[in-house]
Protein backbone atom coordinates (compact mmCIF):
# COMPACT_ATOMS: atom_id res chain seq x y z
CA UNK A 1 0.00 0.00 0.00
CA UNK A 2 0.96 3.44 -1.07
CA UNK A 3 1.28 6.04 2.10
CA UNK A 4 0.71 9.47 0.88
CA UNK A 5 2.86 11.69 3.07
CA UNK A 6 1.64 15.05 3.83
CA UNK A 7 3.62 18.20 4.98
CA UNK A 8 2.40 19.35 8.00
CA UNK A 9 1.11 22.89 7.94
CA UNK A 10 3.66 25.94 8.49
CA UNK A 11 3.03 26.74 12.54
CA UNK A 12 1.69 30.17 12.01
CA UNK A 13 0.81 32.77 15.05
CA UNK A 14 -0.04 36.25 14.89
CA UNK A 15 0.22 38.90 17.89
CA UNK A 16 -1.81 42.15 17.79
CA UNK A 17 -1.14 44.67 20.27
CA UNK A 18 -2.39 48.02 20.87
CA UNK A 19 -5.96 48.93 19.76
CA UNK A 20 -6.56 47.74 16.00
CA UNK A 21 -9.85 47.65 14.27
CA UNK A 22 -10.96 43.67 14.32
CA UNK A 23 -11.18 43.87 10.10
CA UNK A 24 -7.45 44.56 10.38
CA UNK A 25 -6.42 41.74 12.43
CA UNK A 26 -8.61 39.67 10.56
CA UNK A 27 -6.58 40.73 7.76
CA UNK A 28 -3.01 40.37 9.25
CA UNK A 29 -3.99 36.70 10.11
CA UNK A 30 -5.59 36.01 6.70
CA UNK A 31 -2.33 37.53 5.00
CA UNK A 32 -0.03 35.57 7.00
CA UNK A 33 -1.56 32.49 6.06
CA UNK A 34 -1.22 33.43 2.83
CA UNK A 35 2.40 34.07 3.08
CA UNK A 36 2.79 30.44 4.74
CA UNK A 37 1.04 28.75 1.96
CA UNK A 38 4.22 30.16 -0.49
CA UNK A 39 7.39 30.23 1.28
CA UNK A 40 8.03 26.63 0.42
CA UNK A 41 8.64 23.58 2.01
CA UNK A 42 11.46 24.62 4.52
CA UNK A 43 9.70 27.41 6.02
CA UNK A 44 9.13 27.07 9.44
CA UNK A 45 7.40 28.67 12.43
CA UNK A 46 6.36 31.44 10.52
CA UNK A 47 5.25 34.70 12.95
CA UNK A 48 3.78 38.42 12.64
CA UNK A 49 3.70 40.91 15.15
CA UNK A 50 1.32 43.76 14.76
CA UNK A 51 1.66 46.83 16.80
CA UNK A 52 0.27 50.16 16.76
CA UNK A 53 1.17 53.21 18.90
CA UNK A 54 -0.76 55.97 20.34
CA UNK A 55 2.06 57.84 20.68
CA UNK A 56 1.25 61.29 18.46
CA UNK A 57 5.38 61.93 17.86
CA UNK A 58 5.40 59.06 15.90
CA UNK A 59 4.52 59.43 11.98
CA UNK A 60 4.11 55.56 11.42
CA UNK A 61 2.18 54.31 14.00
CA UNK A 62 1.86 50.58 12.31
CA UNK A 63 4.71 48.49 13.22
CA UNK A 64 4.67 44.88 11.95
CA UNK A 65 7.28 42.80 13.17
CA UNK A 66 7.97 39.08 10.92
CA UNK A 67 9.92 36.21 10.81
CA UNK A 68 10.46 32.92 10.09
CA UNK A 69 12.78 29.87 10.27
CA UNK A 70 14.39 28.40 7.26
CA UNK A 71 16.10 24.97 7.08
CA UNK A 72 19.80 25.32 6.51
CA UNK A 73 19.71 29.18 6.88
CA UNK A 74 18.16 29.50 10.22
CA UNK A 75 16.26 32.75 10.86
CA UNK A 76 15.10 35.63 8.78
CA UNK A 77 13.52 38.65 10.15
CA UNK A 78 11.84 41.97 8.97
CA UNK A 79 10.31 44.67 10.83
CA UNK A 80 8.80 48.10 9.25
CA UNK A 81 6.82 50.70 10.10
CA UNK A 82 4.19 52.60 7.87
CA UNK A 83 1.31 54.82 8.59
CA UNK A 84 -2.10 52.04 8.10
CA UNK A 85 -2.07 48.60 9.90
CA UNK A 86 -3.13 46.73 6.28
CA UNK A 87 -0.08 48.46 4.82
CA UNK A 88 2.54 47.56 7.24
CA UNK A 89 1.20 43.90 7.13
CA UNK A 90 1.82 43.22 3.19
CA UNK A 91 4.86 45.30 3.16
CA UNK A 92 6.29 43.01 5.73
CA UNK A 93 5.39 39.79 4.78
CA UNK A 94 5.87 40.50 1.07
CA UNK A 95 9.47 42.20 2.39
CA UNK A 96 10.31 38.60 4.17
CA UNK A 97 9.16 36.48 1.53
CA UNK A 98 11.55 37.99 -0.85
CA UNK A 99 14.12 38.04 1.47
CA UNK A 100 13.70 34.13 1.90
CA UNK A 101 14.32 33.55 -1.63
CA UNK A 102 17.07 35.41 -1.97
CA UNK A 103 18.22 33.82 0.83
CA UNK A 104 17.58 30.25 -1.02
CA UNK A 105 19.18 31.29 -4.11
CA UNK A 106 22.09 33.52 -3.37
CA UNK A 107 22.85 32.10 0.28
CA UNK A 108 22.41 35.84 1.38
CA UNK A 109 20.12 38.50 1.21
CA UNK A 110 22.28 41.24 0.30
CA UNK A 111 22.34 44.74 2.14
CA UNK A 112 18.73 44.68 1.97
CA UNK A 113 18.59 48.62 2.46
CA UNK A 114 15.72 48.86 0.36
CA UNK A 115 13.46 50.08 3.10
CA UNK A 116 15.98 51.53 5.02
CA UNK A 117 15.22 55.24 5.50
CA UNK A 118 11.57 55.24 4.29
CA UNK A 119 10.45 52.28 6.66
CA UNK A 120 12.51 51.82 9.25
CA UNK A 121 10.38 52.05 12.58
CA UNK A 122 10.67 55.04 14.83
CA UNK A 123 11.48 56.17 18.39
CA UNK A 124 8.82 57.69 20.40
CA UNK A 125 10.16 61.12 21.84
CA UNK A 126 9.96 60.05 25.27
CA UNK A 127 10.76 63.13 27.51
CA UNK A 128 14.12 62.79 28.85
CA UNK A 129 13.85 62.83 32.61
CA UNK A 130 10.79 59.58 31.76
CA UNK A 131 13.40 57.42 30.37
CA UNK A 132 14.81 54.62 31.89
CA UNK A 133 16.22 51.30 30.71
CA UNK A 134 13.33 48.91 30.17
CA UNK A 135 15.12 45.74 29.27
CA UNK A 136 17.97 44.12 30.80
CA UNK A 137 19.70 41.53 29.18
CA UNK A 138 22.89 39.02 30.02
CA UNK A 139 24.25 36.75 27.18
CA UNK A 140 27.09 34.56 26.70
CA UNK A 141 28.05 35.96 22.96
CA UNK A 142 28.33 32.76 20.25
CA UNK A 143 31.35 32.57 18.08
CA UNK A 144 31.19 34.17 14.92
CA UNK A 145 33.30 34.98 12.30
CA UNK A 146 32.88 38.86 11.60
CA UNK A 147 31.23 37.38 7.63
CA UNK A 148 29.35 35.14 9.88
CA UNK A 149 28.66 37.97 12.35
CA UNK A 150 27.49 40.26 9.22
CA UNK A 151 24.95 37.82 7.79
CA UNK A 152 22.87 37.12 11.03
CA UNK A 153 22.94 41.35 11.32
CA UNK A 154 21.35 41.40 7.93
CA UNK A 155 18.46 38.07 8.00
CA UNK A 156 17.58 39.20 11.10
CA UNK A 157 17.57 42.65 9.91
CA UNK A 158 19.19 44.41 12.82
CA UNK A 159 21.13 47.68 13.52
CA UNK A 160 23.87 45.92 15.67
CA UNK A 161 24.77 42.81 16.81
CA UNK A 162 27.22 41.61 19.68
CA UNK A 163 29.28 38.30 18.87
CA UNK A 164 32.54 36.62 20.07
CA UNK A 165 35.21 36.70 17.17
CA UNK A 166 35.87 33.01 16.33
CA UNK A 167 39.82 33.31 16.26
CA UNK A 168 39.92 35.45 18.90
CA UNK A 169 37.09 34.97 21.52
CA UNK A 170 37.28 38.97 21.65
CA UNK A 171 34.10 41.05 22.09
CA UNK A 172 33.42 42.39 18.60
CA UNK A 173 29.93 44.15 16.53
CA UNK A 174 28.92 44.33 13.47
CA UNK A 175 26.45 47.10 12.59
CA UNK A 176 24.63 49.01 9.79
CA UNK A 177 25.29 52.45 8.63
CA UNK A 178 22.26 54.34 8.97
CA UNK A 179 22.96 56.07 5.67
CA UNK A 180 23.88 53.87 3.10
CA UNK A 181 22.68 50.42 5.02
CA UNK A 182 26.37 49.11 4.39
CA UNK A 183 27.73 46.74 7.40
CA UNK A 184 30.57 47.85 9.63
CA UNK A 185 32.88 46.33 12.15
CA UNK A 186 34.36 46.68 15.36
CA UNK A 187 36.61 45.24 17.60
CA UNK A 188 37.63 45.54 21.01
CA UNK A 189 41.07 44.79 19.60
CA UNK A 190 41.50 47.04 17.08
CA UNK A 191 39.14 50.20 18.34
CA UNK A 192 38.92 49.94 21.92
CA UNK A 193 35.35 51.38 23.22
CA UNK A 194 35.91 54.00 26.06
CA UNK A 195 35.21 52.91 29.52
CA UNK A 196 31.86 54.53 30.08
CA UNK A 197 29.65 54.05 33.37
CA UNK A 198 25.78 53.75 32.41
CA UNK A 199 24.93 57.62 33.16
CA UNK A 200 27.32 58.68 31.28
CA UNK A 201 26.99 55.82 28.41
CA UNK A 202 22.96 57.53 28.69
CA UNK A 203 24.45 60.47 28.31
CA UNK A 204 26.36 60.31 25.17
CA UNK A 205 23.36 58.38 23.72
CA UNK A 206 20.95 61.39 24.28
CA UNK A 207 23.86 63.68 22.82
CA UNK A 208 24.32 61.94 19.85
CA UNK A 209 21.11 60.71 18.84
CA UNK A 210 22.39 57.60 17.61
CA UNK A 211 20.29 54.36 18.51
CA UNK A 212 22.99 52.75 20.71
CA UNK A 213 26.22 53.17 21.99
CA UNK A 214 28.92 50.22 22.66
CA UNK A 215 31.20 50.83 25.34
CA UNK A 216 33.10 48.92 27.90
CA UNK A 217 32.48 48.34 31.17
CA UNK A 218 34.92 49.73 33.67
CA UNK A 219 34.83 46.83 35.54
CA UNK A 220 35.34 43.71 33.27
CA UNK A 221 36.26 45.73 30.07
CA UNK A 222 33.74 44.20 28.29
CA UNK A 223 31.87 45.96 25.64
CA UNK A 224 28.26 46.64 26.39
CA UNK A 225 25.43 48.07 24.29
CA UNK A 226 23.16 50.41 25.59
CA UNK A 227 20.28 51.04 22.85
CA UNK A 228 17.27 52.88 22.40
CA UNK A 229 13.97 51.25 22.12
CA UNK A 230 11.22 52.19 19.84
CA UNK A 231 8.94 53.11 23.26
CA UNK A 232 11.41 55.56 23.97
CA UNK A 233 12.81 53.95 26.97
CA UNK A 234 16.60 52.36 26.87
CA UNK A 235 17.96 48.28 26.43
CA UNK A 236 21.14 47.09 28.28
CA UNK A 237 23.24 44.08 26.78
CA UNK A 238 26.07 42.68 28.74
CA UNK A 239 28.02 39.77 27.79
CA UNK A 240 29.30 37.42 30.80
CA UNK A 241 31.09 34.03 30.72
CA UNK A 242 28.78 32.39 33.44
CA UNK A 243 27.26 29.56 31.54
CA UNK A 244 23.81 29.82 33.07
CA UNK A 245 22.68 32.82 31.40
CA UNK A 246 21.83 32.74 27.78
CA UNK A 247 23.40 31.69 24.79
CA UNK A 248 23.03 33.89 21.86
CA UNK A 249 23.74 36.63 19.59
CA UNK A 250 22.10 39.07 21.18
CA UNK A 251 20.93 42.42 18.99
CA UNK A 252 18.35 45.14 19.58
CA UNK A 253 14.79 44.75 17.87
CA UNK A 254 12.39 46.90 20.09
Amino acid sequence: MTRLRHRPALDVRVEIRGELPREDAEYARARAQDTAAVLGPDAHALRLRLTRTRDRSVTRPALAQAGVELDGAGPVRVQLATGTAREAVDLVLGTLAGRAVRLREQGDIGLAAVYESAYRPQYADRPLAERRIARRKTVVLARRTPEQAARELLTLDRRFHLFADAATGRDGLVQRCPLSGAVQLWSVDTDPAPPLDLADTARRLWLTGRPFVCHTDPGDGRARVLYRRYDGHYGLITPVSDSRSGAGTPSAQD
